[in-house]
């Protein structure tokens, strides 16, 4: 026994020894752990014995703004209110309510202020009902009280009612306000104050006209739209197709440009589209638009019977209960004022047979094919609709237009 003793006692002093090193060891140095990275692999990981203080990392550029924005979130809340509270401190903004701040408007407004918004708004209902007389009166009383108000739809009355001058006076003025002060092209009081001078044109007599026209630069005593710095620039900025087409057309006919409005009649056929019995929902109105301004050029140019085919077929797609846009209230007025309605008995048949619809027209991409027609360049891959217009619009041109249109093209005529 005694012997076992013995010779354990070396194996024991060494254990204790171990142990002894062990302990100092785990004292002196971070402890050891195993965590999971991943299902197949293990990394031994740090445990620091360090104070919380020493533990903490320091925050990146990006998440101390992170904290510092949701503090200034918090702070915020309650601050504001869309629609009941204001940023101003002690202020209150209009309720989301458009009725409900136009009275408010109203309650604060001068007398002057008061009267002007009043008969506008007069002077457009009674326009939408096509009493132009007394939509006029209110018109008058606005610029009366404010002489440079921004009113175009007071030209458009002046036109129907017969007054070019007057309505071209105010599509002028109108459209070098909306431009200054939007920095936008003001196409639709352009379309309508080319529209006075072509239709003043086409008033004349044979003699007058000549005369009129031995200017070329020539506006026949009408206000004319001062040049803007890089004009044509400006003008392309339209983004609405329909709407560029038609003020393309409507300066190519005053400009006696005869190439350019062919092509852009063209494309506004194009445009419009078919005949259709139940018109599918024209969300944009390009078809519309087209139709309409195409029925008015040909009304200014004094040719009634196009004019009556392309309003009819926009009044086919204008909605029914006068929607809010003017554009949709204009072929009814247009066919009413020229007093259309009783002449035809029949007029779906007259759509069916006449020139403007011979089949399906193009689409807008058939008019970005039109757009690259290039003319004398062999063969035009377009469609035959569009083809047809353009030959049915150069054998209307008499012969002194042709000359004129050649020699805008440097061609000896």
């Amino acid at each position: 026994m005694g012997l076992f003793y013995a010779r354990l006692a070396p194996l024991l002093a060494t254990l204790s020894i171990s142990y002894v090193a062990a302990f100092h060891i785990a004292n002196t140095f971070p402890k050891l752990s195993f965590s999971t990275q991943s299902k197949h692999r293990y990394m031994p990981m740090l445990l620091a014995t360090m104070s919380n203080s020493d533990n903490k990392k320091p925050l990146s550029a990006a998440n101390r703004e992170r904290r510092e924005e949701d503090k200034r979130r918090k702070d915020r809340t309650g601050d504001v209110i869309i629609g009941k509270t204001s940023a101003k401190v002690g202020e209150t903004d209009y309720a989301l309510d458009v009725a409900a701040t136009e009275q408010e408007w109203l309650r604060q407004a001068t007398n002057v202020e008061r009267e002007i918004f009043l008969q506008t708004e007069k002077g457009l209902k009674l326009l939408k009902m096509f009493q132009l007389e007394e939509s006029l009166e209110s018109f008058d009383r606005v610029f009366e009280l404010k002489p440079d108000a921004y009113l175009w739809q007071a030209g458009i009355v002046k036109y129907y009612l017969g007054d070019l001058k007057g309505a071209a006076d105010i599509f002028a003025r109108n459209a070098q306000l909306y431009e200054s002060r939007f920095f936008d092209p003001a196409s639709e009081e352009r379309i309508w104050r080319h529209a006075c001078e072509i239709k003043l044109l086409s008033q004349f007599s044979k003699k007058e006209r000549k005369q009129a026209l031995g200017d070329k630069n020539s506006s026949i005593g009408l206000t004319q739209i001062p040049q803007r710095d890089q004009e044509t620039e400006f003008l392309q900025s339209e983004s609405r197709k329909a709407i560029r087409i038609t003020r393309e057309l409507f300066e190519a006919t005053v400009e006696k440009n005869y190439s350019t409005t062919i092509l852009s009649r063209a494309k506004l056929r194009s445009i419009g589209g078919a005949f259709e019995q139940e018109p599918r929902i024209d969300v944009k109105m390009w078809k519309l638009n087209s139709w309409f301004y195409l029925g008015l050029h040909y009304d200014a140019l004094g040719e009634i019977e196009e004019s009556k085919k392309c309003m009819k077929m926009a009044l086919r797609l204008s909605p029914s209960g006068n929607g809010s846009d003017l554009i949709h209230t204009l072929p009814m007025l247009h066919m009413s004022q020229r007093d259309w309605f009783d002449e035809d008995g029949d007029f779906e048949a007259d759509l069916f047979n006449s020139s403007v619809d011979h089949g399906r027209l193009g689409s807008s991409n058939q008019v970005n094919k039109l757009e690259d027609v290039k003319v004398g360049v062999g063969k035009v891959d377009a469609d035959p609709v569009l083809v047809d217009s353009i030959k049915e619009s150069l054998s209307k041109l008499r012969l002194t237009e042709l000359q004129d249109a050649l020699r805008l093209r440097g061609v000896r005529a």
